[in-house]
């Protein structure tokens, strides 16, 4: 498939939320929180919009202490990080004070351990009025909303939603050099259930397939077996029907 990133809907909405941003009023409530279920795409689109936008990526760990984060950020920006915490920070706050740059943070939950973490990223963003993006599960609103002094400079909120018809098509008409029968664009985005990375995988089956058999139009009939797999859809659909077969004991 092609190297390229398609702009789905909810890339659409994620950008339109960086540009708001950008219009603020409050210079340091310039934070912006990205969520939704794994498989959705997010990590791909704040990696692809870092290397467009000349962002910072950042992926957090569960052992990530206030230096370890920092040291991480100041080898992004091209500097052998200092050895003590506050040496650290200064050296980011030298990067980033020259030419802010956009700060994006994936896998956020693990911060939340520990919210020191992010209240150092608070500390540069409001000294350095660098956008803050933090990305993770549907969990993390809730959870952050705990900690006033960092969820009081969230102002743009993007839900990450699972891909439809429309989305599959513009993914597949993005990616690939083929025509898609409307019937099969509506199998992947049922198989799926809309998970990008489900997704992905079914195109590059269909794609596989069309090459071997030199199809530039493929349709639905063409693919009879299953171009998604996913094992935890079958551990589930397993479980319900184990336990609608398992029948009652007597006296339950």
């Amino acid at each position: 498939m092609k190297k390229v990133f398609a702009i789905t809907q909810n890339a659409q909405r994620f950008l339109s939320g960086m540009e708001a941003l950008e219009n603020r009023g409050a210079r340091e409530a310039c934070w912006i929180s990205l969520t939704g279920p794994a498989g959705l795409g997010k990590s791909l689109l704040v990696q692809w919009y870092a290397g467009q936008y000349d962002g910072v990526y950042l992926r957090a760990k569960t052992s990530w202490t206030s230096r370890s984060a920092l040291a991480e950020l100041v080898t992004e920006l091209g500097q052998a990080p200092a050895r003590r915490l506050d040496e650290l920070f200064g050296q980011a706050l030298g990067l980033q004070g020259r030419e802010p740059r956009t700060l994006i943070i994936d896998e956020v939950e693990h911060c939340l351990k520990d919210i020191k973490v992010l209240e150092t990223f608070r500390d540069l963003s409001d000294l350095c009025e660098c956008p803050v993006v933090i990305v993770g599960m549907e969990h993390v609103k809730t959870r952050i909303q705990r900690h006033e002094q960092i969820s009081s400079r969230i102002t743009q909120v993007v839900d990450f939603l699972p891909a439809s018809a429309e989305d599959v098509r513009v993914m597949a008409e993005t990616l690939t050099d083929l025509a898609y029968a409307e019937d099969l664009i509506a199998k992947i985005q049922g198989e799926s259930e809309g998970r990008y990375r489900l997704i992905m995988d079914a195109l590059a089956e269909v794609e596989r397939h069309a090459k071997r058999n030199g199809w530039s139009t493929v349709n639905a009939s063409q693919f009879p077996q299953r171009l998604t797999h996913d094992w935890r859809l079958r551990t589930r659909k397993g479980a319900k029907l184990n336990s609608a077969a398992v029948p009652a004991k007597e006296g339950a």
